[in-house]
């Protein structure tokens, strides 16, 4: 993705971050420690960079199945809206790309899991900032969960939707199904951002670009494949005495012709042993 820049190459797959994260991490660190009611900023940051490490776990979850369902992973990007994994090719499988899809919620659900058990053994030590700085990953990883099944592109819910839809009604309709619930939640995540969090307005046009940037690959794959001259007729036809055929049935007629035409005895000896039915 252009504008990004490498951190790290873990299991071989470059990890990256995109210049925006680094310009909005200030204000999301910022939000999160006045959510968790705690003074000090450092705890802020604390959770701001837990929350985009287990963004970076969600997307290795998808990397790392892809690879081993033979979809080679081009890299990682981390962005303020979230993080994405770039395919050096698209599943076209239904069946692969739900199991792609649906391994990025399971590590986020693992995580959930992982950081509500391990809030009460910390707070035991007697460290409360350290506790709720945890306590709060494990609800962000839960919102991560219910916002990422949503059936709608670009989230995981959207390909998992896909992927069920693309076995009855085909690929490229399942698809056009996603992307329209994929704008009526980006234009419902504008109407409630303009009043309660302007953030939520970025996110829904992020959502609307990446929703119809989508269907327009996916029509451009289902086209069906045609000849782009078939139809075409040969200007010079006006000098000739008839027009020549469209140019999609040429190449059988120049196969036609270059065929040796038979001789008159075998002609005569093909009348004489061709079976008369009377």
């Amino acid at each position: 993705m252009f504008g990004s820049f490498q951190i790290a190459r873990p299991y071989g797959i470059p990890l990256k971050l995109h210049w925006t994260l680094v310009l909005f991490l200030p204000y999301i660190a910022l939000r999160l420690t006045r959510g968790m009611g705690i003074d000090s900023t450092f705890w802020g940051w604390v959770v701001a960079l837990g929350l985009f490490l287990s963004v970076a776990l969600h997307e290795f979850g998808h990397a790392l199945v892809a690879r081993g369902r033979g979809y080679p992973v081009r890299d990682i990007v981390l962005t303020p809206i979230g993080g994405v994994a770039f395919l050096s090719r698209i599943p076209r499988n239904p069946n692969d790309e739900l199991i792609i899809a649906i391994a990025g919620p399971l590590v986020s659900v693992a995580l959930w899991i992982g950081f509500l058990l391990l809030a009460p053994l910390i707070s035991s030590l007697n460290m409360p900032n350290f506790a709720m700085s945890v306590l709060f990953l494990g609800y962000i990883n839960a919102s991560l969960v219910i916002f990422n099944l949503l059936p709608c592109f670009p989230m995981d819910g959207g390909r998992i939707f896909r992927a069920w839809q693309s076995k009855r009604v085909g690929r490229l309709k399942a698809t056009q199904r996603a992307v329209t619930l994929g704008k009526f939640f980006a234009t419902l995540f504008a109407i409630v951002g303009i009043f309660y969090n302007l953030f939520l307005v970025i996110i829904a046009f992020m959502m609307w670009q990446m929703a119809a940037a989508e269907y327009r690959v996916v029509q451009m794959q289902e086209r069906p494949r045609q000849n782009p001259f078939s139809g075409f007729v040969d200007p010079l036809s006006i000098f000739r005495g008839q027009p020549p055929p469209p140019v999609h049935n040429r190449r059988k007629l120049l196969m036609l012709k270059s065929a040796r035409r038979p001789t008159k005895s075998e002609r005569r000896a093909q009348r004489t042993e061709t079976p008369v039915m009377r």
